[in-house]
């Protein structure tokens, strides 16, 4: 599955921390990036959960064992997913949230429906800005931590790191990236793998003077709806951000404009949002993408294709967006979860895909470099 994003555009809600704030701290928490996202420990009233570290979202959200563990508000909001729907969410009362050796009450959780793609992995919610902008983070994509500290403390580390043109306004922290001598507006959305560029917002005009392909894709949203997408993927030029150069990989399309976390494959960065400041460890930044022309998901039962290159040899074959699978390397699938998890540890692994359609087509995908370095 080419991404999946975590995208709300809800309210505010306060907090209050029970701790000796001016203490300084630094608490190490380690995290897993089975699909692509940040995924940390986070208890509440006692219950260990793991949840999404998800910049993009502006409220935390719990799935449905928050409707059985937690007490329920009055007040509700209508939550706008990144596929543009609209989905009506109660408030539930957090109770005592444990996050490292912070102490957090007087919380709100919002309570989604559970999903496929999210029980697979054993993802329990989202954790919003509402509750990380009160404190400082070091994200260390090499050794797969966060170290959170006190808002106004900054490690020695800080010092050698370089600055990017960052604002955290209205609860949506932005990176800023010039681009032919304009800017452009990146949510930092720590809730996605890969990066977008909304082509509505931003018209590349100079497009077909960089290495580029076309996909028929697809991702999933907080309430687990898969939508299916059509982007070009683009290696853009350098970008100037600050003191930082950036060449990412996006994908030129109808999704917000955001950097996902392939950017900063084995980067570190420090974030924060209550000062508006994000440093990366290195001056010079470049996407390294890797993917298969096509790869699949089971829905209703049954293996189909999700992702196709335009152009690939799957392509020339006739093989298209929702063409039955019956058999990947030799083994038939009916479950969602297990199938995904195989896939998965096969791109992982850098193997091949040998897919059978149900037409008789037959076809091996390589993982290969989806841009060569000049």
């Amino acid at each position: 599955m080419k991404k999946i994003v975590l995208f709300l555009c809800i309210s505010f809600i306060s907090i209050t921390l029970q701790s000796q704030q001016s203490a300084v701290y630094q608490d190490t928490i380690p995290f897993r990036n089975d699909l692509g996202l940040i995924i940390v420990p986070i208890t509440f009233n006692g219950v260990e959960k793991e949840f999404a570290f998800d910049t993009g979202a502006q409220s935390t959200v719990g799935f449905s064992w928050v409707a059985d563990d937690l007490k329920r508000t009055s007040k509700s909001v209508n939550v706008k997913s990144s596929n543009a729907s609209s989905t009506k969410m109660h408030y539930y009362k957090s109770g005592i949230i444990q996050l490292g050796s912070r102490e957090i009450k007087k919380h709100r959780t919002l309570n989604a429906g559970d999903s496929e793609i999210f029980t697979c992995y054993n993802v329990d919610g989202i954790l919003g800005v509402d509750i990380t902008q009160h404190f400082n983070w070091t994200i260390d994509f090499d050794k797969k931590i966060l170290i959170m500290s006190p808002p106004d403390f900054y490690p020695d580390e800080v010092k050698e790191m370089h600055a990017l043109d960052f604002d955290f306004t209205n609860n949506r922290p932005a990176v800023f990236m010039e681009m032919n001598g304009k800017k452009i507006k990146f949510l930092l959305d720590t809730g996605a793998r890969d990066s977008d560029i909304n082509k509505k917002a931003y018209n590349l005009t100079s497009i077909d003077s960089y290495p580029k392909a076309t996909f028929y894709s697809g991702f999933y949203d907080v309430n687990g709806t898969l939508t299916k997408t059509y982007n070009t993927t683009v290696q853009l030029p350098e970008l100037q951000s600050e003191n930082v150069t950036l060449s990412p990989a996006v994908d030129y399309g109808n999704q917000s404009t955001k950097i996902g976390n392939n950017l900063w494959n084995d980067k570190r960065l420090f974030m924060s949002l209550s000062h508006d400041q994000l440093y990366v460890s290195d001056a010079t930044i470049k996407s390294d993408l890797q993917n298969y022309d096509c790869s699949a998901v089971v829905k209703n039962g049954n293996v189909v294709v999700l992702h196709i290159k335009e152009g690939s040899e799957a392509w020339n074959l006739g093989i298209r967006q929702g063409d039955e699978v019956i058999s990947l390397n030799g083994s038939t699938f009916t479950d969602f979860c297990t199938f995904n998890k195989y896939q998965r540890q096969l791109s992982k692994e850098g193997k091949s895909f040998e897919f059978v359609f149900k037409d008789g087509k037959r076809i091996t995908v390589e993982k290969k470099q989806m841009f060569m370095t000049p």
